[in-house]
């Protein structure tokens, strides 16, 4: 588009020929106005300062200019740079050097003056060494300026008085008077230098890579999904989770940290670019929302009519192992394993008992092979209701322990049982699966059962293996499944459920989906270690996104000790929290992908938080939260 006329010789190119060849595309583009004051420019309604950086100090570090591109506002930096002939530089520093030497030895000189020529006589010989030895025969002319933009002249003198903090002694900033026009050219990408006498300055190959940004705090992805601010350069940070190794994230904070704010934000950024959602909602906070929208709102509970049966196999055409790779496997082999583990959440003292454990296998594939199911069956040809229920079990046990002393041993499983069979808990287990898996907003509501923590551990993992088959039925839709309040499934004693949470993360890749787990207690779910393996861990190393969130001290060290993610003095500081200030940096907190990190600032649009939160909506924006607003149209333009 700003290329040059065929006809045109190979000239620097200037604003003119871009006028020229444009005009109608700059009009669009540019301000309405431009008023050049003596140390400002006035863009339309936007103010604009150039600085040029007329002087370097002697000594500084790789990526110092880091201070600046991680500046909060409308900062740019332009670099000019051109190759000069070394030789040609090799002459004047023969010459300055003997001038140096000549000058520090006169006899009247004062001592600041000796030290300032000691100084630059051994940058000299330094500069003259690299440029003889080999290791660097390349010579630069450095330019540099700083443009600063606001909307208000008080907020440009406020952003120029920060930015010239942060050069602090590294390099001194001027503002240009009576020529901020030159430097305002200077600094826009037409390869125009017109300030060069007030900017010059030599650079060896070394010396220039220390301008070069390589450690810029941005994750910025041409597209995807917003998650938040970065605190440090004031832009977005966007994730293209199509582009990274996996979908798996997790995320970790304190109770009021801003972790379901985010989780909420995420789920419906994906949910409009097209991802299925599935939620598992210990603390009743998305249900009604997600109905609003059109979701559906699952409640396993003692009063609810709604059942997922952990008895129930759902087919699908192709299994893989947890490395994505196809595996033979009997489906009903696989659910009688994730049964077993279930059973020893609902009874902890089968967990180690072997012989227990064997016999209580003997009875599961007793209670399918009475449904007319066994290892051979195609479960294509099934529905829901041809599997066995909780009732069933309960029945084959009593049978076995009354004709066979073997299975004796099963009595207190079989007592323990009651309650998911005939008692409280019955509604919520026994039955045929009655879910509609058809929509694509689902949330799965286990609140009711808060007050009973083994009955809630069942209940999460049963969603979990439910909605891990569902995952990996079909591999052309992506699925994002959130577990809330993941630590429920951490137990020290059994930690076969966070195993489960570990391998599902590995295996929902390989079908387009993947996980995101969420705690505000890092220590719990940390908790779940079998040998040397911290199936919390595993968790955490298998999700490329990671985001922390405000969080105690303690919780801090658990993660450095446990984890091999480490945290900076910077961002501890920025993390911690005390009881007394819980929510002052609520939604703050550091994000990951991969190797890079940000300071993130986790932010809702407005209608966004119209859905989440009324009372906050109307404290912020002052109108109604049922009313939906005519966002980008004027009423006019809607109702004539």
């Amino acid at each position: 588009m700003f290329g040059r006329k065929k006809n045109q010789r190979d000239t620097e190119p200037r604003l003119e020929h871009l006028i020229d060849d444009n005009s109608a595309f700059l009009d669009m583009l540019a301000p309405d106005s431009i008023q050049e004051e003596l140390d400002h420019i006035r863009l339309g309604r936007n103010y604009v300062r150039v600085l040029a950086v007329a002087h370097y100090a002697n000594d500084v570090l790789i990526n110092w200019l880091s201070v600046l591109h991680e500046t909060s506002g409308n900062i740019t930096l332009s670099h000019h740079i051109v190759p000069r002939s070394s030789e040609g530089m090799i002459t004047s520093l023969n010459r300055a050097i003997i001038e140096l030497k000549a000058r520090i030895n006169e006899p009247k000189i004062q001592p600041k003056d000796a030290i300032r020529l000691q100084k630059e006589l051994e940058d000299a010989e330094v500069l003259l060494d690299n440029l003889t030895s080999g290791r660097n025969q390349k010579i630069f002319d450095q330019h540099m300026y700083i443009m600063l933009q606001a909307r208000s002249l008080k907020e440009l003198e406020r952003l120029t008085s920060t930015v010239k903090a942060k050069c602090g002694r590294n390099l001194k900033a001027i503002i240009p008077n009576t020529r901020m026009l030159d430097a305002f050219t200077s600094s826009l990408p037409i390869r125009s230098n017109d300030l060069p006498e007030m900017t010059y300055r030599n650079f060896d190959g070394e010396a220039l890579s220390s301008l070069f940004p390589f450690d810029e705090a941005e994750i910025f992805a041409d597209r995807g999904v917003v998650k938040g601010k970065n605190l440090k350069t004031n832009s977005v940070v966007v994730v293209d989770h199509d582009q990274l190794i996996n979908r798996n994230e997790v995320v970790i904070a304190t109770s009021g940290g801003g972790k379901s704010t985010y989780i909420w934000g995420d789920m419906m950024r994906r949910w409009i670019q097209g991802t299925i959602i599935r939620t598992i909602d210990p603390k009743a906070e998305f249900g009604r929302k997600f109905e609003r929208l059109g979701g559906i709102w699952v409640k396993i509970s003692p009063t609810s009519d709604d059942i997922i049966n952990p008895f129930e196999i759902m087919n699908s055409s192709i299994m893989l192992d947890e490395e994505g790779k196809p595996v033979a496997v009997s489906l009903l082999h696989q659910k009688i394993a994730r049964l077993k583990t279930m059973f020893t959440l609902m009874y902890k003292s089968l967990v180690n008992q072997q012989v227990e454990l064997a016999l209580l296998e003997k009875a599961i594939v007793e209670t399918y092979l009475r449904k007319g199911i066994e290892w051979s069956t195609d479960f294509s040809r099934l529905s829901r209701m041809d599997f066995p229920i909780m009732s069933d079990l309960y029945e084959t046990i009593r049978q076995l322990m009354t004709t066979d002393k073997t299975y004796e041993s099963l009595n207190g499983f079989y007592q323990v049982l009651y309650p998911y069979v005939e008692g409280s808990y019955s509604k919520a287990f026994n039955g045929h699966t009655n879910v509609d898996l058809s929509n694509d907003l689902i949330n799965f509501d286990i609140y009711d059962l808060r007050s009973e923590s083994d009955l809630r551990q069942v209940a999460m993992y049963n969603i979990l293996t439910f909605l891990t088959d569902d995952a990996t039925m079909d591999r052309t839709k992506i699925k994002q499944i959130y577990v809330d309040e993941a630590h429920i499934l951490a137990d020290p004693k059994n930690p076969t459920a966070m195993e489960f949470l570990s391998s599902m993360y590995k295996l929902i890749r390989s079908f387009q989906g993947g996980v995101t787990s969420a705690t505000q207690q890092v220590g719990d779910f940390l908790s779940a270690v079998d040998g040397s393996r911290n199936h919390g861990e595993a968790v955490i190393l298998n999700s490329v996104t990671k985001l922390y969130l405000p969080m105690t001290a303690q919780e801090i060290q658990d993660i450095m000790n446990k984890t091999s993610e480490k945290f900076s003095e910077a961002e501890q500081r920025l993390l911690v929290v005390e009881d007394a200030e819980k929510h002052k940096n609520a939604g703050k907190g550091i994000y990951v992908v991969g190797s890079k990190k940000v300071h993130i600032q986790v932010e809702l649009t407005q209608e966004e938080l119209r859905l989440w939160d009324s009372r906050w909506y109307r404290q912020k924006y002052g109108e109604d939260p049922d009313e939906q607003p005519l966002y980008g149209l004027k009423r006019e333009e809607v109702f004539g």
